[in-house]
Parts: structure tokens; sequence; C-alpha cells
């Protein structure tokens, strides 16, 4: 081996024994995610300005150093903590695409909305999510492109795969929807907008039950409107 490959082989180990641990580490992804659940409780509890980085050290049992060294300040953990709750919407999307191409018979459809609707309502109505919405509205003058970029990547992408379902439906002939969008649209707040409302601005999160049944009677009243048979029948 020459001397310059030597040298070469030399610094590569001196740079890996200084070099910091590696991402997927064990260690880094338990520190990771308990900085964000103290970060997700804090913020959600005294809003994102009330809230300092020494709090969130001190609530996850880290030091202020390790904090640093996994999230260089509070923006990026915000828009960590929302950038997850974007990810949960686009696999909840990628899911809805696959399923509006299974093969669905009229006498099925009823259900199949009715199952779907359930799903995303009570997604929709998961606490963290309405206190995350309730928080970006706070947050609006701080992060003045984040709710756009949320509303893009999150309730924008439902929409988009309820949207391109429905034109699936309407093409085998189970709806007559002549706007998808507007049709998706109307889909998301019959089935979840009152408790949804509720939630933002009352701060109070309707029950289970009461979601469910929002739910249901919501595809009752789409189905009326763009069902294929009158009544959706």
């Amino acid at each position: 081996m020459g001397v310059t490959t030597k040298r070469t082989a030399r610094r590569r180990r001196v740079a890996g024994r200084v070099a910091g641990p590696r991402a997927d580490d064990p260690r880094v992804v338990r520190s990771r995610t308990a900085v964000v659940g103290a970060a997700r409780q804090l913020f959600m509890r005294k809003g994102y300005a009330g809230t300092t980085m020494e709090e969130i050290a001190a609530v996850a049992g880290l030091t202020k150093r390790t904090l640093y060294n996994n999230y260089a300040d509070k923006d990026a953990l915000f828009r960590q903590i929302v950038s997850e709750v974007m990810a949960f919407a686009g696999t909840f999307a990628r899911g809805l695409h696959q399923e509006f191409t299974v093969r669905i018979s009229a006498a099925q459809l009823h259900v199949m909305l009715d199952d779907l609707a359930q799903r995303m309502a009570l997604a929709i109505m998961r606490p963290e999510v309405v206190a995350l919405r309730r928080l970006l509205i706070g947050e609006a003058r701080a992060f003045p492109t984040l709710g756009a970029e949320y509303f893009d990547r999150a309730p924008g992408r439902v929409l988009d795969a309820l949207a391109s379902g429905f034109e699936h439906l309407g093409r085998i002939g189970l709806l007559r929807v002549s706007d998808t969008r507007l049709a998706a649209a109307q889909f998301a707040y019959l089935i979840v907008g009152e408790p949804l409302d509720r939630a933002m601005l009352v701060g109070t999160v309707a029950s289970k039950a009461h979601v469910i049944t929002c739910a249901r009677e919501g595809v009752q009243t789409f189905l009326a409107r763009y069902g294929a048979k009158r009544g959706g029948r």
C-alpha cells in the first residue's frame, strides 16, 4: 500500500470515529421520537411561542445538547410534527386510489362508501390532528406558508383521491358526477363537517359514536344527490 493510500485510509478511520451516529442508529431514533413527542405535547398545550427548547429537552428527558444535535430549532421541530400528519394523509390518499380500483357492484357501493366515510371521519377527528389544525391557525403569522402546504399535502391530497375515485365510479355508471372535485369537497363536509367545526371552534371533540353517525348520514345524503339511482339504491 502506497503512502498516499495509507494516509487516505487513516483519515477515513479518524473521520469514522469523530462522526456522529447515523440517523438510523437506534439511539438517534429513540431520541428523535422522544423529542417530537415532547414538542407535540408542549405545542398543543402551551402554543408554539409559549414553548421553549429547554422545556422540550426536559420533557423528553434529554440534554439540550442532544436536543440540538437532532433539531436545530423550534421551527424545525414544528415543521417535523406537521410533516408527520401530512405523511399520514398522503398514505391515506394512496390507499383511496387503490380502493377505488377494486371491482365494485351497485349493491356494494353504499357499503363501500359507508366504510370509507367512517374511516376518513375518524382519521380527521383524531385529537392530535384537530389540535394541530388549531395550532396552525394560531401560528399563521409565524408560518404564513405552512398552512397552505398542509392543506395541499393533507386535505388536498385526500380530496384529489376522492375526486379521482368518483370519476371512476361515474365512468362505470355507479355515480352521476359532473364536477368530481366539488363532489369530493361535498362528501368530505357531509361526513365530518359539523364535528370538525365544533372541535375547531369550541374545542369539543365529538364521541366516536357521533362521528360515525354523522359519517353514515353524510353518505346517505351524498348518494341521494349523486347516486346513479335515486337514493343511491
